[in-house]
């Protein structure tokens, strides 16, 4: 009994001599309670650019080139050095106004950077830019962009087709489109060229002050096309070239489609055929229908050279029959063109027939 007594004094007296150490080590300094030091302040480089970092352009025309630039100051009191750093492409470029990729400015120096956007040939919104380093710590990159629209160096209003759907070849029909350049509004319209003068008629003039103001344009013009009578009959696919003086665009094409009816219909309007052989030939017709049932006398202006083309009438007043051959022994591939056929009736013009016949062996 007296054992266990001893034993649990000396239990008692080693936690009380833990707890008086444990005491006494939290009164003595440790490592990592001290505060941290503070930053030594010394001198240093402050870089400051004025304005914003993104310039705004508007507008801009293609194959132009645009320039923005900033002011730097080192408002710190020790050299600020400047370098080049990336950008968002080789159209974008930022230039120092000093030699060389770098410069180093002293206390209180200023200088420019400058940013070249060359625009080439896109469309549309542009967001573009580049970075400048420093040895500022509180600015190492100052990235710089510029911002804006490319335009076209002309535009056309509507396009650059235009569908006139079904023109009546014994009554005129006209149209316009208008032109202009956002860049150039002094652009003017030197020459107009049509691919069929005698039967396509071109005029211009200045757009009207309400025309302008509508488009918030600064000027314009209007290009006016008239279908004469007489058109030959069928589909229409004529070209008109317009030449300005703009130098980024000294000429533009305009397609004017349509199909031209008359007093000669065709049905069906076109010839295909894909499987002619060359040893058998082959062919198709289309039947040429006059208004009024009227008599008239058909001929083949013109054809592609490896076909047959014979026009003959039918037991039916005013109904003829075309038919279009491929003679036997033809050699394989595709032939394909325009059976142009002229006829006596008054403003029926010519009458041009789409064909299209793949020979096989």
């Amino acid at each position: 009994m007296l054992r266990w007594v001893i034993l649990a004094v000396v239990v008692v007296l080693i936690a009380a001599g833990s707890v008086v150490l444990l005491d006494s080590a939290s009164t003595t300094t440790s490592p990592f309670s001290q505060p941290v030091a503070s930053k030594v302040v010394g001198p240093r480089p402050r870089a400051v650019i004025e304005g914003e970092l993104t310039h705004q352009f508007g507008e801009i025309g293609q194959q132009e080139t645009g320039r923005h630039a900033w002011k730097l100051t080192n408002e710190g009191d020790a050299d600020l050095l400047v370098w080049k750093g990336t950008s968002t492409c080789m159209c974008t470029v930022a230039k120092l106004d000093k030699d060389g990729d770098k410069l180093t400015l002293k206390p209180g120096e200023s200088t420019e950077i400058e940013l070249e956007y060359q625009t080439n040939q896109t469309v549309g919104d542009f967001h573009k830019g580049a970075n400048i380093e420093t040895n500022d710590p509180e600015h190492p990159t100052f990235p710089l962009f510029v911002h804006g629209k490319v335009n076209p160096p002309v535009i056309l209003i509507p396009g650059e087709t235009i569908d006139l759907n079904v023109v009546d070849s014994d009554d005129p029909k006209g149209v316009f489109f208008a032109l202009y350049s956002p860049d150039r509004p002094e652009t003017k319209i030197t020459e107009i060229n049509n691919s069929k003068p005698e039967f396509l008629s071109t005029s211009v003039e200045p757009m009207s002050e309400s025309e302008l103001a509508s488009g918030q344009l600064k000027a314009g013009w209007k290009v006016n096309v008239e279908v004469k009578p007489g058109f030959p009959l069928g589909q229409m696919r004529e070209e008109i070239v317009v030449h300005t003086d703009h130098p980024h665009r000294p000429e533009v094409k305009v397609m004017v489609v349509g199909v031209v009816a008359g007093p000669v219909s065709v049905s069906p309007d076109r010839i295909r055929m894909v499987t002619v052989k060359s040893a058998e030939g082959g062919g198709a017709e289309v039947l040429l229908n006059v208004r009024g049932g009227e008599e008239a006398n058909f001929t083949v202006a013109s054809k592609p050279d490896k076909l047959e083309v014979a026009v003959e009438p039918t037991d039916v007043k005013g109904r003829y029959r075309a038919r279009v051959s491929v003679p036997k022994g033809t050699p394989a591939g595709l032939v394909d063109g325009l059976v142009v056929l002229k006829t006596d009736l008054p403003n029926a013009g010519e009458l041009k027939i789409p064909v299209s016949f793949l020979v096989g062996k």
